[in-house]
């Protein structure tokens, strides 16, 4: 028995120069603006590449053994409205001094737009979302 043919996309398929243009002209790369509604503003949160995730992964397991890893994940999240670092690493005692308000909800949201925690799995009570934000 032959095979029906594949339904026509109707959306273009793309090339490699073709995706590349696609992505650098999309809002995929934007930070994401979050208002921190404690503190009466906005702030930008990092939407990674694969090599930046690939790179933020080797980081984690390093700072993992110095038990900072919830001040440097922040460093890796928040952002500054043109996309660049609002602190550095230099800053590790600094951003510990700061609210979980806010900490917790710059991590949160970075770990959602990154994919790290499955946004669309329902609560089953036992926090795992939590966990996954303690071991980043």
């Amino acid at each position: 028995m032959a095979k029906a043919p594949a339904p026509k996309s109707k959306t273009t398929a793309f090339n490699k120069a073709a995706l590349l243009a696609a992505v650098a002209a999309s809002t995929m790369l934007k930070p994401e603006r979050i208002t921190i509604e404690e503190a009466g503003g906005d702030v930008f949160v990092n939407r990674m590449t694969l090599g930046e995730r690939e790179q933020y992964f080797e980081d984690m397991k390093e700072v993992g053994q110095h038990g900072t890893g919830n001040a440097e994940a922040f460093i890796y999240a928040i952002l500054n409205e043109d996309g660049t670092p609002m602190f550095t690493r230099d800053d590790v005692e600094v951003v510990k001094s700061l609210p979980p308000e806010l900490t917790a909800r710059v991590i949160t949201e970075f770990n959602k737009i990154n994919r790290f925690i499955d946004v669309n799995t329902k609560s089953n009570g036992n926090d795992e979302e939590s966990e996954d934000l303690k071991n980043s």
